[in-house]
Formats: structure tokens, C-alpha cells, sequence
């Protein structure tokens, strides 16, 4: 029984705290690129790796 709880604990942080911090870092690291080197393979990358954070946490912003 305390595994499941714990199971379930973990699994609320990652998508409370760790996801959503995940989403901010990726947006920052691409507008930074974008400013200094401007469009590229990377930032489109990231820009990519960030829709894929929001559809795991559900929301579209």
C-alpha cells in the first residue's frame, strides 16, 4: 500500500514541479537562441520539445 502511495507522490511532483519547470526552460532557451542567432534547426527543436511538454501536461496555452 505505502508503494502506491509513494508511486503516486512521485508521479505529482514530476507533473506538478518538473514538468511544468521543463516547459519554462525550453521557452527561455529558444527565445535566447532567437535573439542571438535567429531562426534555426534548434530553436524549432526546442519549439517542437516544448508543444511536447504541453500536450503531456494536458493544457494548451
Amino acid at each position: 500500500m505505502w508503494l502506491f502511495l509513494r508511486r503516486r507522490l512521485i508521479m505529482w511532483v514530476v507533473l506538478a514541479i518538473a514538468v511544468p519547470l521543463l516547459e519554462w526552460l525550453l521557452g527561455k532557451v529558444s527565445q535566447e537562441l532567437r535573439a542571438r542567432k535567429g531562426e534555426s534547426a534548434v530553436t524549432r527543436g526546442l519549439d517542437t520539445a516544448r508543444s511536447g511538454v504541453r500536450t503531456l501536461r494536458g493544457k494548451r496555452r
